[in-house]
């Protein structure tokens, strides 16, 4: 069994299929999901947010893509995810996410690399890219623990100290396995 982690799938999303260079949003998700079929029924997969466009109907697609995968899945909320605590309502949304993920919470901990980390959508405070869109009151203040995080979507493993993004850009698309965490953990301070 291996634990991955991966963020901003955003499936059923056009303007994202079209930022990483796909034609079509069914070429996009095909890819993505493709990689995620590449894992084993015994792994278990860990979404840092924003599994889809934001919209009901493509909720609606997404949810039933990721239905389609045999393994553990859990999210952690996103601010694409109508799930998110961060919306009014919610909670009318919980069973379809419940149907297809284990879990469903805006933070979570967990141990990687027999370390404890702290698993969020977004980077540590101070770190979001979108200065149009603030989230710092969804955003973790850096108290030196690691955090493995998604939603800059930027090529760029490291976003600060002690904080490693998993979104798909990151990871050529893919999902990033522990023992890769584990590495990204050693490499040291972020230039």
């Amino acid at each position: 069994m291996t634990v991955y982690y991966t963020a901003d799938l955003h499936l059923a999303h056009p303007m994202l299929a079209r930022l990483r260079g796909f034609d079509t949003v069914a070429e996009h998700d095909g890819a993505v999901m493709a990689r995620l079929r590449e894992l084993d029924a015994d792994d278990v997969l860990w979404v840092l947010g924003d599994i889809c466009a934001g919209g009901i109907a493509s909720m609606a697609a997404a949810l039933e893509q990721l239905s389609s995968l045999d393994l553990p899945l859990h999210l952690v909320a996103g601010n694409h995810d109508p799930v998110s605590p961060m919306y009014r309502n919610s909670q009318r949304h919980f069973g379809a996410f419940a149907a297809v993920f284990a879990s469903v919470q805006q933070f979570a901990r967990a141990k990687v690399g027999g370390r404890g980390v702290l698993l969020s959508h977004f980077p540590y405070a101070g770190v979001d890219r979108d200065p149009g869109r603030s989230f710092e009151q969804r955003q973790l203040p850096n108290h030196g623990q690691w955090l493995i995080h998604g939603r800059t979507h930027s090529e760029q493993r490291r976003s600060a100290t002690r904080s490693i993004c998993v979104s798909l850009e990151a990871w050529g698309l893919r999902p990033a396995a522990e023992d890769e965490l584990v590495i990204e953990m050693g490499r040291g301070s972020v230039a």
